[in-house]
């Protein structure tokens, strides 16, 4: 009998008889194979990338392995469990990431898990149940371990030793501003005290905090000679002992506490210090942000929660260990071009932004893990590697660098600035203009222009057009302040987040100012020539057509409609809650509302801001509408109620959209707004 003969090499069972069919739900955790799969074509061994929408109400329901549920999905049910407990009954979405050697992410489409996500990894590569599931780098569970240090210290040397951190480098110390007083910590041995620096330059640290509500330790007139001399580690905010260990660890001697550093009980020492804040952060080694940290009670060297671990069976019943944490989304997106975003308590205050942003190097201090940037990267201790990424303090280099060609992006970095200010919390009112002072002083330097308590006279047009972001229902915020801060037309006037128009490269080419500038009027009320204002007040010339503002109510929140002749009705986006008012008889504001015969005009009445206790109602009341610019066959421009502080001049109401007709033959007048 002939033998057959075997064949070289083993032959393929057929792939129709053993292909698998993957989960519907979670697509077996395989960024491969997906109609949505992307790969990098780039590399020279191509790796796959997936995002999916997961059903949670259908993740809820699967079954248990044992019970021939899927095992990958099981995975994903138990990270939700031990890390998002409620999920269940939630009946949210969520977005899933794979990513072919790395990392598994999910983040729930939900505002109470709002900025988290889970990630799911392998223990060690070596490990690895599956072949495109990758390890995560590891983060300590405490911010105050040897790692965790020695990672914020690479950071710091790479930035002062690499040639292309151009913007980072500080003024040599003999150009260098100090501030007046640094906390001297010294060495474990020896006392740590408050320190003169009698216009030297020192290599110190600033810390970036928040007060909180509570008692702090402050300097006073009567204890700053005590301070002086001596201050007990023991006697010093929880925080603050944190800050001084960070101090050490950096190899540094001095740091920088603006409540001990500047004597709180004295006007002109705090008006003098905080006008230099911006230079003070700016010219600091590194900045300390307690982003975590409420007030001074509040450590920033906490223990950080720790890796869950999960375990996957895989079809022959053999067990393997995963692991999944919860991390926040912080990271910079390079293809929006935006920074990364820490998370916490800090954020959230006026003061810091400016810290922030005009810091050199920073290190933030969050729930998860430590975050640095500067003014040329950023890194952070699950990704650690040395890349160019978008950071908060390149926004203004980045800016200026581009204004040798056009001044367009100073403006638009100041625009994002405010934006983000706006929507921060101050704990003293006041301090509106001056916790932003010093990013308007980078401003100033940088375009020669002078400041209008908020706006600028070389972008005036573009600046005069903010507008409110008002969606809920009318609470304290969006009333008007019951004492002065700012003029109306500056969005410092009001407590609300404020947004401008983001034009497209086309349109700003076609945006033109229809206002023209008379005259310009500011008076200061402290030694911060960019700070706190008590009057301020612009004199305009531009095209004005007489209208009258309709109110009413719609689904429990208010409306404003504007009526022109020759144009169908107008929705303007109102700054707060207005009302009615009546006008003095002889107010030079009274004869210009009533210039011209418009039908259903109350005479004698106008239009406010509301403040707190008036009570909004149905209205109809003549305006002025201010043409302020154009573009793209529209006009842009403010609407006008007459003043209650001043018989000659109007107040900002809101603004408006339009088409170019109702203004075609509009009148051009002069015009005073406070």
């Amino acid at each position: 009998m002939q033998r057959k003969k075997k064949a070289l090499w083993p032959q393929r069972r057929s792939t129709t008889q053993t292909r698998h069919k993957r989960c519907q739900i979670c697509h077996d955790l395989d960024p491969r194979g997906h109609a949505g799969s992307t790969y990098n074509s780039e590399a020279e061994n191509p790796l796959a990338s997936l995002s999916v929408v997961l059903d949670l109400f259908s993740l809820a329901k699967t079954k248990d392995t044992r019970e021939g549920g899927c095992r990958f999905c099981n995975v994903l049910i138990q990270a939700l469990d031990a890390l998002s407990p409620g999920w269940r009954e939630s009946f949210q979405k969520a977005f899933m990431n794979l990513n072919e050697k790395g990392t598994i992410n999910i983040e729930i489409d939900s505002e109470k898990w709002k900025g988290e996500m889970i990630e799911i990894y392998a223990g060690s590569a070596s490990r690895a149940p599956w072949s495109t599931l990758g390890t995560a780098h590891h983060i300590p569970s405490n911010s105050g371990s040897d790692d965790t240090f020695n990672f914020a210290r690479r950071c710091i040397q790479d930035c002062l030793t690499s040639p292309k951190h151009v913007n980072c480098r500080l003024p040599s110390k003999a150009s260098a501003s100090s501030p007046k007083r640094l906390l001297d910590v010294g060495r474990v041995t020896v006392p740590i005290r408050l320190i003169d620096t009698q216009g030297k330059a020192f290599e110190y640290a600033a810390l970036s905090h928040c007060w909180g509500t509570g008692p702090t330790l402050t300097s006073t007139k009567s204890n700053w000679q005590k301070l002086a001399s001596n201050i007990p580690f023991e006697v010093l905010p929880p925080l603050f002992q944190d800050a001084i260990v960070i101090v050490r660890q950096l190899g540094l001697r001095y740091i920088w506490i603006d409540s001990l550093c500047i004597i709180q009980d004295s006007v002109r020492d705090w008006e003098t210090e905080s006008a230099k804040m911006g230079a003070i952060y700016e010219n600091s080694y590194v900045t300390l942000s307690a982003t975590n940290s409420g007030d001074g009670n509040t450590r920033c060297l906490v223990d950080r929660q720790k890796p869950v671990r999960l375990i996957y069976e895989n079809t022959t019943g053999k067990e393997s260990m995963l692991r999944a944490r919860k991390i926040k989304d912080h990271h910079p997106n390079v293809h929006e071009a935006t920074p990364a975003k820490p998370f916490g308590r800090l954020v959230t205050r006026s003061w810091t932004l400016q810290e922030h942003v005009l810091s050199t190097r920073v290190l933030h201090y969050t729930e998860s893990e430590l975050l640095f940037e500067c003014k040329t990267s950023f890194r952070c201790e699950c990704r650690p590697s040395r890349k160019s990424y978008p950071t908060t303090p390149a926004l203004i280099p980045k800016a200026v660098s581009k204004s040798s060609r056009s001044q367009s992006a100073v403006w638009d970095a100041w625009h994002r600035i405010v934006e983000e200010y706006s929507k921060r919390d101050l704990t003293v009112p006041n301090d509106k203009l001056p916790a932003i002072s010093g990013i308007a002083n980078k401003i100033k330097a940088a375009t020669k222009s002078r400041y209008l308590a908020g706006l600028w006279e070389k972008n005036l047009a573009s600046d005069l057009l903010w507008s409110t972001s008002l969606s809920t229902l009318p609470d304290a915020h969006y009333f008007a302040l019951s004492n002065y801060r700012a003029p109306s037309y500056s969005w410092a006037s009001l407590d609300t987040p404020v947004t401008y128009h983001s034009s497209e490269a086309n349109e700003e080419e076609a945006f033109t100012p229809t206002i023209t500038l008379l005259s310009s009027s500011t008076s200061v009320s402290g030694l911060n020539p960019l700070g706190a204002v008590s009057e301020s007040s612009i004199e305009l010339q531009g095209p004005i057509k007489h209208a009258i503002l309709m109110c009413t109510q719609r689904e429990g929140l208010w409306v404003y409609t504007l009526v022109i002749k020759g144009t169908n009705a107008i929705t303007i986006s109102h700054d707060c809650v207005l009302v009615e008012d009546k006008i003095a008889t002889n107010s030079t504001t009274r004869a210009h509302l009533q210039m011209e015969n418009v039908s259903e005009q109350k005479p004698g009445t106008t239009v406010r801001r509301a403040q707190c206790g008036d009570r909004p109602s149905d209205f109809k009341a003549p305006v002025l509408c201010l043409g302020v610019a154009r573009y793209d066959g529209w006009i842009s421009g403010l609407v006008l109620g007459a003043s209650k502080t001043s018989e000659e001049a109007f107040e900002r109401l809101g603004t408006f959209s339009a088409g170019t007709e109702p203004f075609q033959h509009a009148q051009t007048k002069e015009v005073i707004l406070r």
